[in-house]
């Protein structure tokens, strides 16, 4: 009787054991679980990742050019007395100094590849400033025993009265040789400082009409928006409706970069980029000097580089 209730004793004291090491690792596990799930709810997902995968709320917005500072009638007077200082050495010496020594060999070699060609004189179709620098864009002009002129397009980077380095644009022809920039007409008000205000208002426009990424559907949606900030809609929808599509959820990945100012027609153009993780978009923001207000929001760079 007293070997039975040992036998009991053992088995008793084992299964309390059991029961003590079962508990101890039942609590641990719980509170593994618990640290897991508390781990788990302490990462945060970013708003932006659901809203709109593909753009991200990174700090992804190009570097911006200012162009609020720039005294535009000084830059006009520089492109105007550059132009002239180009003409009048070409005249003396019938060179070429503003191009590098291909650049020049290059032009010549097109114009003389047939007799009875030259180039008579330089003309100016614009000027302004992007990441490189100020810069006046030029036409050289090729004539010969027709009625044709052709027009040769370089863009000039400059410093003071110093040309830094040219670059070749297009080729063009008419009946007229181009020139976009009049040296007797008034620049008047450029709308430069007013850029920078006018996108805030556009973005917050698109922002408040909750027509951003995942939302724009079609550029008819931005026709109201385009009406309210004085607009063209027809030329300015599909441009509003691209930068709200290609936006992150704060509308903040553009940047101004650069402007550009002509007298024929009688605009101020300012440059915007935008970026996201994949790709870069350009739009070009239009402002007229007879108006004194901006006029349309297009895709792309729309600039006198290519008119006629």
């Amino acid at each position: 009787m007293k070997k039975l209730n040992k036998k009991y004793t053992k088995w008793i004291v084992i299964f309390l054991l059991l029961v003590i090491i079962g508990s101890a690792y039942a609590l641990n596990l719980g509170k593994i679980k618990d640290k897991t799930v508390d781990g788990i709810a302490s990462i945060s997902i970013p708003f932006s990742l659901i809203v709109n995968p593909n753009n991200i709320d990174e700090d992804i917005a190009p570097k911006a050019v200012n162009i609020n500072d720039d005294d535009l009638n000084k830059a006009k007077k520089e492109a105007v007395n550059l132009i002239s200082t180009i003409n009048d050495d070409y005249n003396d010496t019938k060179e070429l100094s503003f191009l590098s020594n291909d650049q020049e060999k290059s032009l010549l070699e097109r114009v003389h590849a047939k007799p009875h060609r030259y180039i008579a004189k330089m003309t100016l179709l614009n000027f302004g400033k992007d990441t490189t620098g100020k810069y006046i864009t030029i036409s050289c002009n090729r004539y010969d025993d027709t009625k044709t002129i052709v027009s040769y397009r370089y863009r000039l980077y400059y410093q003071g009265d110093t040309i830094k380095s040219a670059k070749y644009l297009n080729t063009k022809s008419n009946k007229y040789p181009p020139k976009f920039v009049l040296e007797n007409i008034e620049l008047g008000k450029a709308g430069n400082d007013q850029a920078k205000p006018f996108l805030q208002r556009l973005k917050t426009a698109i922002i408040n009409s909750n027509l951003t990424a995942t939302n724009a559907n079609e550029p008819g949606n931005f026709n109201q928006i385009s009406i309210n900030l004085g607009l063209n809609p027809d030329k300015s929808n599909d441009g509003l409706y691209a930068l709200a599509k290609n936006s992150n959820s704060r509308v903040s990945n553009s940047s101004i970069v650069g402007y550009q100012i002509a007298d024929v027609p009688r605009y101020t153009r300012v440059y915007i980029k935008q970026k996201n993780k994949d790709n870069s978009y350009y739009y070009t923001l239009t402002f007229s000097r007879n108006s004194g207000r901006f006029i349309n929001f297009q895709k792309g760079i729309i600039s006198t580089d290519g008119n006629n």
